[in-house]
């Protein structure tokens, strides 16, 4: 089943609610009971079920996993964090930072594509109109058909063939994506090839050390054991390439090894995030300097995110004007053809 994800802006909304309702002290059954009666929107249901559920004697994160198609893996992981280490509200907060942060750089990709988008929509259309048009125009005896393509597709039904075409490729490539998104072993794959691309790697690694930052601060700063901490951090980034990259992090921690000197087996961690690490574990104040390189790495991966939306609308141009000149090419040489040149 292909996923159905909330968008940043309904998470974003979702967890400041949760996160200022608790903050103020009330029960989260019935923050989230206030939320079902909003009503329609899945959403709603879903927080309706999750309320039933609490109510049942079920832990937040056993609830909240019940509605993975809805929330993302990074949610879920951190209100486990928040759960276990009593901090929930702050974590609600900073993920509602978070989608924030999505929910404009979403809005920044969308009015960068929607121009070329709209191109493309119009040469598709002018080039069906134009199939249509020709295919009922007069012509002389022996004259052939008018094919201003060149693909053989004349009049109507060449018209509507030429829009299956395009939208059936359209759709193909959508369905294939959300396959693969939605394919544990493929995504894997994918995530292990982007995180060696130039600027993707690099928005993937300061997204990671960002994440995990958060987690890290949060959970060293409560009784849970310094492995555990690791590890739920670790899981929070959501990313395969750079937890399988840190397995070797937690073999150290369970030599009992310095959480520095732990962090160095794992070439992901720069060396000025292992010096501010090892500072800080030396004055005792790990999860503030956490917190700080959170705030750092956070910041640093929407700047590359935003070069990466600015490349893609780029890329969205330059694929719409090379399909319109590919075409005018094809329709140039149907019609020498025709005229036997």
């Amino acid at each position: 089943m292909f996923s159905s994800q909330l968008s940043a802006t309904a998470l974003e909304n979702f967890c400041r609610t949760l996160s200022r309702s608790l903050n103020a002290g009330l029960d989260p059954i019935r923050i989230l009971r206030m939320e079902e009666k909003r009503g329609g929107s899945a959403l709603s249901v879903a927080s309706g079920d999750i309320a039933d559920s609490l109510s049942k004697g079920d832990s937040l994160k056993e609830s909240f996993d019940q509605h993975s198609n809805l929330f993302p893996l990074l949610m879920l992981s951190m209100i486990q964090v928040g759960e276990e280490t009593g901090s929930l509200p702050e974590i609600l907060n900073e993920l509602s930072r978070h989608y924030g942060e999505q929910a404009m750089l979403q809005r920044k990709l969308k009015s960068q594509i929607t121009m070329p988008v709209f191109q493309f929509g119009m040469a598709i259309a002018v080039i069906a109109i134009l199939i249509l048009v020709l295919g009922f125009l007069p012509k002389a005896q022996g004259q052939p058909d008018y094919d201003p393509l060149g693909w053989g597709l004349k009049g109507a039904t060449g018209s509507i063939v030429f829009l299956g075409i395009i939208i059936s490729i359209i759709i193909g490539g959508i369905l294939i994506w959300k396959t693969v998104l939605n394919n544990v072993a493929f995504k894997a794959k994918i995530s292990a090839i982007f995180v060696n691309l130039p600027m993707v790697g690099a928005y993937l690694k300061e997204s990671a050390l960002g994440k995990f930052s958060i987690g890290l601060g949060l959970t060293l700063n409560s009784p849970m054991s310094t492995k555990k901490a690791i590890r739920l951090s670790m899981e929070i980034t959501s990313n395969d390439a750079f937890i399988k990259a840190c397995q070797p992090v937690l073999a150290s921690i369970k030599k009992g090894q310095p959480i520095v000197q732990a962090l160095s087996q794992c070439s992901i961690f720069p060396e000025e995030y292992l010096a501010q690490i090892e500072v800080a574990e030396e004055a005792g104040s790990i999860p503030e300097t956490c917190k700080r390189l959170a705030l750092q790495h956070s910041e640093e991966a929407g700047r590359q995110l935003s070069i990466i939306f600015y490349l893609m609308g780029g890329a969205v141009w330059l694929c719409t004007a090379g399909f319109i000149i590919f075409i005018i090419a094809r329709m140039f040489g149907s019609y020498l053809g025709m005229l036997g040149v």
